[in-house]
């Protein structure tokens, strides 16, 4: 697939990098200040991040704890778990984001391009908080190794780790550490 650009301005750049229904893959830089959505949950994904330059601050659960995340450092945040983010640092980010399932992601963001409303799997924080912010899993930079997802197979090689899950139809990520 050739990138497909979803946003390009100053302050924000989207690419959709992948797109298949069991993932989505995007590639995303935002400028000092910019926010992604507010606080939401999604019903049936995780939403993953893998910060590839820069740092951002992921706000989690109902209260918003904030955690920061520089380079090389990934979080992944499974449904029901409130979240958002921000570059509160004084440099552009830049990340990975994987949806996985796709859950309508993709057609979500073509939406955003076109300028109409659309709908997806993301909702608006449910009266009960949701699961507990220490639902998603933060592993710093160079810690990626240790990631403990269940269902993934891991392998370090010298210049890469491979993240692949045994139904993603092919498709993988190659995260540089």
């Amino acid at each position: 697939m050739t990138p497909e650009t979803i946003s390009d301005t100053p302050t924000r750049n989207v690419l959709i990098l992948a797109e298949d229904e069991d993932i989505t893959i995007t590639w995303t830089r935002f400028s000092h200040g910019e926010r992604g959505p507010d606080l939401h949950v999604h019903h049936e994904h995780t939403d993953a991040f893998y910060v590839l330059d820069g740092e951002l601050t992921f706000e989690l659960g109902p209260q918003s704890e904030a955690i920061r995340v520089g380079a090389g450092g990934f979080v992944a945040i499974p449904p029901h778990v409130g979240h958002s983010f921000v570059n509160a640092s004084g440099a552009d980010a830049r990340w990975l984001n994987f949806h996985a399932p796709d859950c309508g992601f993709a057609g979500f963001l073509r939406t955003l391009r076109a300028g109409t409303p659309g709908t997806w799997d993301s909702f608006g924080m449910p009266a009960d908080g949701g699961l507990p912010p220490d639902r998603a899993i933060v592993m710093p930079p160079g810690k990626g190794h240790e990631m403990p997802l269940p269902g993934f197979v891991v392998r370090d090689d010298t210049d890469a780790g491979w993240f692949t899950h045994p139904h993603a139809n092919g498709v993988v990520a190659v995260l540089r550490t």
